[in-house]
């Protein structure tokens, strides 16, 4: 009877939670959560505009290919919509991340007037005024943890320039409002504390290992631990190996395919004197600066494959240096998952790999 008592009373406490941000009547001021994975965008435009070569340079530039997978995968998965759809649907506006694309020559238009009725007086004065375009980033519009990103020029022509000039400033903006919901799925089981610490005691870092990795390999003489996660669709693997920093040619893309094949012979397959190397032939090893907790980084991002054997995948790699000492890390992370998009992957491993920390001594 306490049990059926106690189950009657969770219910009512779910029903009055989804009344509560749904409910158009005296809660209608409460906005419900956003929803929607990752790497996900809904555009907003006219059809005149999607139609045209402005929506053909967006597409251009968000669906190219995210760098390095064996397979092209698009940076971003796009949803469209006018108008008129996003504001018959009620669930249309609860999504996580939209870019509206507006003709502000177009006064008639219903995102052009969208645009003009979420800004404040004297923005909306000065970007009349204006013969070039704007980017505007707001937030939580229809619905909490929301991204709104418009891109308002005059004419179809500045709309492509900016469309074109500024990509890689929403694309890094909506990548950042990703990585919160990134984080939780990557630590969604919780923390492996037992492989975090044998990292800890071996190498003198701190990195947040997810529960659902297994140790692979710890090897004392090499400085290197090896954790893995089995799923069903893909194997994600996470390396931190302890090096000795001597100058700054090791940051070199040469340098780091030499430290990843080194660390190659310990990954091996049934076929006999099999190994992991860097695939730099079918595709370029890509480098970029970045910071780790405030050290200098490098990470590289490119394909891996075993000689002798048919496989391999996608890998994203750093180079760690420690600002206190000649302390360098190295963190690898690699998946293999045949059939299987592997940009999510990557990402996953690339939130572990940002979570490193030197310990002082």
């Amino acid at each position: 009877m306490v049990k059926k008592y106690c189950f009657f009373g969770f219910f009512l406490a779910v029903l009055f939670f989804y009344s509560s941000c749904f409910n158009s009547g005296d809660n209608s001021n409460i906005k419900p959560k956003a929803i929607s994975k990752s790497n996900d965008i809904v555009v907003i435009a006219d059809k005149n505009i999607w139609q045209s070569e402005p929506g053909d340079t967006f597409r251009y530039y968000f669906e190219s290919a995210y760098p390095v997978t064996p397979n092209p995968e698009p940076l971003f998965k796009l949803r469209y919509f006018t108008f008129d759809q996003i504001d018959a649907e009620s669930l249309r506006r609860q999504l996580r991340t939209y870019i509206v694309l507006v003709n502000l020559s177009d006064k008639s238009s219903k995102t052009t007037k969208m645009l003009l009725k979420d800004l404040g007086k004297e923005r909306k004065k000065s970007m009349l005024q204006s013969d070039s375009f704007d980017i505007i980033y707001g937030h939580d519009k229809w619905a909490r943890d929301q991204l709104i990103i418009y891109i308002a020029a005059k004419g179809r022509d500045n709309l492509i320039k900016a469309i074109a000039q500024k990509f890689n400033e929403i694309s890094e903006k909506v990548h950042a409002h990703d990585v919160p919901q990134i984080k939780l799925a990557t630590y969604f089981s919780g923390h492996n504390t037992e492989v975090e610490s044998n990292i800890t005691k071996l190498l003198g870092v701190k990195v947040k290992i997810p529960k659902d990795y297994k140790l692979a390999l710890s090897n004392e003489d090499n400085k290197i631990v090896w954790a893995r996660r089995d799923s069903k669709k893909a194997i994600s693997n996470f390396v931190v190996q302890k090096l000795e920093y001597t100058d700054t040619s090791q940051f070199s893309i040469e340098n780091a395919i030499k430290t990843i094949n080194k660390f190659g012979v310990f990954v091996t397959t049934d076929t006999e004197g099999s190994k992991l190397v860097v695939n730099n032939k079918d595709l370029p090893v890509l480098k970029f600066v970045r910071n780790i907790n405030d050290n200098y980084a490098v990470e590289y991002r490119g394909i891996w494959e075993m000689t002798k054997d048919f496989m391999g995948g996608a890998f994203v790699a750093y180079l760690v240096k420690n600002k206190n000492n000649n302390d360098l890390i190295m963190e690898l992370g690699f998946v293999y998952g045949p059939g299987t998009d592997k940009k999510e992957y990557l990402q996953q491993l690339m939130i572990i790999a940002n979570t490193l920390e030197f310990i002082k001594k």
